[in-house]
């Protein structure tokens, strides 16, 4: 997760687009112990605008990791590897229902968009699933 946002922060288009995103939204700490925004455009925001503005080369993304919600709405487990391609497909989905009533919500397909596939053929059997991901919508094949 931390790698994949390293790679999001390095690309200027998309950093300062992201931190120039006005989604009018208050931040929203009620309903958490911690008082952290819940709202993961704004820890993505306020993570970016951190790096690119101090002489620090390190970040403490807690409070983005308690905005990143699993399925089940809780915050993320740091103590869990999980996969960086479940990762992008997730916060690329946030993102893009956060911006969809900004100027802003065609940012990730210009930035990132376009094709790929996926294949997973299972060993011993004939079954094959492929995934074509084409401007982010997926179509699925048996």
């Amino acid at each position: 997760m931390i790698s994949m946002l390293q790679q999001f922060f390095m690309v200027p288009t998309f950093r300062y687009a992201m931190m120039a995103v006005d989604d009018q939204k208050e931040p929203n700490a009620k309903n958490n112990p911690y008082e952290y925004d819940d709202n993961v455009l704004h820890q993505i925001q306020k993570m970016f605008a951190f790096l690119e503005n101090t002489e620090r080369q390190d970040y403490c993304p807690r409070e983005f990791c308690f905005s990143f919600k699993d399925i089940d709405g809780n915050p993320t487990n740091t103590s869990i590897q999980q996969d960086a391609q479940e990762f992008v497909n997730r916060i690329f989905e946030k993102l893009e229902y956060a911006m969809k009533e900004t100027p802003q919500k065609h940012l990730l397909y210009g930035v990132f968009g376009g094709k790929t596939c996926s294949q997973i053929i299972c060993k011993g059997k004939s079954l094959r699933s492929v995934k074509l991901y084409v401007n982010n919508c997926i179509k699925q094949y048996y």
